[in-house]
């Protein structure tokens, strides 16, 4: 059955010489992973150029229940982030977000609020003229909002300790899970309300950044059960 939708590019994977498999996003259905024929073919209307990580786009997928991989058929580009991919540091943090959405979002689900949101911060990130050194941690804690993730209290003198595995705020470190020191527990608490349009006010020391960014993916892996990330190495070098 051909289904269109629109769809945001998570990842490209080529396979053997011709052809490809992309990850993507899908604001009916979810995660979506499709086979593409041919994509170096000239005669192909499908280019891995048009399939940048982050790119929106209308694509044309025969989705069949006998068949382990849907179909990639027609793709037109309906949003390319030339304003992300003409920037390094737009460039690094948008391939750390395709990759944490790809190994964060498991379930091939009607989600059109997460969708929503991707789509937002994708369009907000391209946009931007603001310094985006910490967009990343922004976007994270707002991904775990959507997932509904966050933790369950908020930081206080009396909690100053944020438990990774339990997911709360604790008055003493744990002895046997991941935490968070109270100056990045508390800076996670305050930025846990901070919406996406406002990622420039966030003000973070790059110690604390780093701290942050660490103690994130950890948080996610323990919480969505992804595998440990690299891109996130390219953005400490970066930032």
């Amino acid at each position: 059955m051909f289904h269109s939708v629109e769809a945001i590019v998570l990842q490209l994977i080529p396979h053997k010489e011709h052809n490809a498999i992309v990850k993507l996003f899908t604001r009916e259905s979810g995660l979506v992973s499709c086979w593409i024929n041919s994509i170096r073919s000239k005669s192909s209307g499908i280019r891995s150029s048009g399939l940048q990580p982050l790119t929106i786009i209308h694509a044309v997928i025969d989705q069949r229940d006998n068949k382990q991989l849907s179909a990639l058929k027609e793709m037109q580009i309906s949003f390319f982030p030339s304003g992300i991919s003409n920037n390094i540091e737009k460039s690094a943090i948008a391939i750390f977000m395709a990759e944490l959405l790809s190994h964060s979002i498991k379930e091939p689900e009607t989600d059109t609020s997460l969708y929503d949101f991707l789509r937002e911060a994708i369009v907000l990130l391209n946009d931007t003229n603001d310094k985006c050194a910490n967009f990343h941690i922004v976007f994270m804690l707002n991904l775990s909002h959507q997932l509904g993730l966050l933790p369950k209290n908020s930081f206080t003198t009396q909690t100053p300790y944020l438990n990774l595995e339990e997911g709360n705020y604790q008055a003493k470190a744990s002895s046997h899970a991941p935490f968070l020191f109270p100056d990045e527990s508390e800076c996670v608490s305050k930025l846990s309300a901070l919406p996406m349009e406002s990622f420039a006010n966030a003000e973070i020391s790059s110690r604390l950044r780093k701290n942050i960014l660490h103690g994130l993916l950890k948080y996610f892996e323990i919480h969505t059960g992804m595998a440990p990330l690299k891109s996130h190495l390219v953005l400490e070098e970066v930032f």
